[in-house]
């Protein structure tokens, strides 16, 4: 039987199994890498845009890919560090919050991918036309196609999360969350 002592809005999370003695080791671990994804990425992102020597397209759309990364590490990994230090009885979170992080996540996977395949176009451009790849890959056409590589999966996630969410839900505990 489920426990509705919770207000319609609230999901519960269920099977986040490490064992206590487990928990502050893997915290230290997991904050420790959420640091280095932070710095790492930030870093390249402060480098390629101070350095007027890699304002070459490839540059831009690795830092378009970095700029990616911290997005995602920003939406996943904080949830997952509070959980770790959670009570297994207090891990809940408002169906509002799940919907935005769905969103966000969906976003993260689907602009890695879009921004995979312009990186693929740049490179086949290089290699297929080599003496006319400046006239094709200008800084006017990396800049649309970065647009165009977050615009569409914007559109394409938010279409998806919002015919999700019209939806009812057939129960409130959500059972192996991680």
């Amino acid at each position: 039987m489920e426990n509705n002592t919770f207000g319609k809005d609230i999901l519960i999370l269920e099977g986040f199994n490490i064992p206590s003695q487990s928990c502050i080791p893997s915290f230290i671990l997991l904050l420790i890498v959420y640091i280095f994804i932070m710095v790492s990425n930030m870093g390249l992102v402060v480098l390629i845009f101070r350095n007027s020597g890699l304002h070459q397209p490839m540059y831009l759309l690795l830092c378009n890919m970095s700029i990616n990364d911290v997005f995602g590490a920003s939406i996943i990994i904080p949830h997952v560090l509070r959980d770790l230090l959670t009570p297994d009885s207090q891990r809940v979170i408002r169906y509002m919050d799940c919907v935005v992080q769905a969103f966000c996540v969906h976003l993260h996977a689907s602009a890695s991918h879009t921004v995979l395949m312009i990186m693929a176009f740049d490179r086949y451009v290089a290699i297929c036309n080599p003496l006319r790849y400046s006239t094709i890959m200008t800084h006017r056409m990396v800049l649309g196609l970065s647009v165009w590589a977050w615009a569409i999966p914007f559109l394409m996630v938010g279409i998806l999360i919002g015919l999700s969410v019209r939806l009812s839900r057939c129960r409130w505990i959500i059972v192996h969350f991680s």
